[in-house]
């Protein structure tokens, strides 16, 4: 995961922002900073601290989200078809692992399709309650994947911060959480899939 901050436009959902230079002779620095979706310019004093990669870092690679909707689906249904199969002592179910990445591919499909309403909401393309439904339910899966991370003494994350970190504490925090982790487990498919392409 890249350590940077990610720069979130106060006034509307887009992390699209450009850093406006001051004029100087010596080392450049960061007048203000202006939203590219809106034009909301303001001060550098103003930055959000929340630590996390932005949407086009964590899903620029993720599959189309009508194609994660339906994997997801088939996945659940394999997960509880072997679970009633444990219960009928015909193999085992799905492990933690299993579960957890289920959890964390299913909660950043909902923060990649909240975040697509949200930037809609702001076109007034869908109207803003639509959009607010759609940020609490990736709320609520960003938080059953960061308590699931807890409960699991963090075994499986892989991203710079910790699931007990402060900064993930708000619904913002939650929603950034699910960017680190997910960027993560792509770089650690990616690194797998080019090691089993060497054998």
């Amino acid at each position: 995961m890249p350590d940077h901050l990610v720069i979130q436009c106060p006034k509307c959902p887009s992390d699209e922002v450009e850093a406006q230079l001051a004029p100087s002779s010596d080392a450049p620095s960061v007048a203000a900073f202006a939203c590219l979706l809106c034009g909301y310019r303001w001060q550098p004093a103003e930055l959000p601290d929340l630590l996390a990669p932005d949407y086009d870092q964590a899903y620029g690679t993720a599959p189309a989200l009508d194609e994660e909707e339906l994997t997801l689906a088939l996945w659940a249904e394999g997960i509880n078809l072997r679970a009633q199969a444990a219960q009928d002592g015909r193999g085992p179910a799905v492990d933690a692992g299993g579960y957890r990445l289920f959890y964390l591919r299913q909660a950043a499909y909902l923060d990649r399709a909240a975040h697509l309403m949200e930037v809609a909401a702001h076109g007034a393309l869908v109207d803003e309650e639509s959009a607010a439904d759609a940020g609490d339910a990736a709320v609520m899966a960003a938080d059953l994947l960061l308590h699931l991370d807890l409960e699991l003494d963090q075994v499986h994350v892989e991203g710079l911060l910790g699931a007990d970190s402060p900064q993930w504490q708000s619904a913002e925090g939650l929603r950034g959480y699910v960017r680190q982790e997910y960027t993560a487990w792509q770089e650690w498919e990616a690194t797998a899939r080019r090691d089993r392409q060497r054998r």
